[in-house]
């Protein structure tokens, strides 16, 4: 582990990992992971991200919402239209790695 880690109150490296676990199990999810790259990649809207991610509206409400909850993403509404963006840091972070990787693949 990174002298940093170590440096860290037990108590406080505790709680900063559970958060960090939790926002990793969130997006472990296929679906949710589709619609994370869909989001960072496009900027879709939601109505967008039913074919970017060719998964039936309702599983993407479903998953947007777990999504939502988890505090990762948020909704920006124009108009009729709802907007997301990625808002944890960490979890922006890695999709933003893994659109850099299936940007070059």
């Amino acid at each position: 582990m990174s002298s940093k880690l170590n440096e860290m109150p037990e108590k406080n490296c505790n709680e900063y990992l559970k958060d960090e676990a939790a926002a990793l199990k969130a997006i472990g999810h296929f679906v949710r992971l589709k619609l994370l790259l869909a989001i960072e990649m496009k900027k879709c809207m939601v109505k967008g991200l039913v074919g970017c991610v060719e998964e039936d509206q309702p599983i993407v409400s479903q998953q947007l919402a777990i999504l939502r909850k988890a505090k990762i993403i948020e909704g920006i509404k124009k108009g009729n239209t709802i907007y997301y963006r990625i808002i944890d840091p960490t979890v922006k972070q890695v999709v933003s790695f893994l659109a850099e990787k299936y940007n070059k693949s």
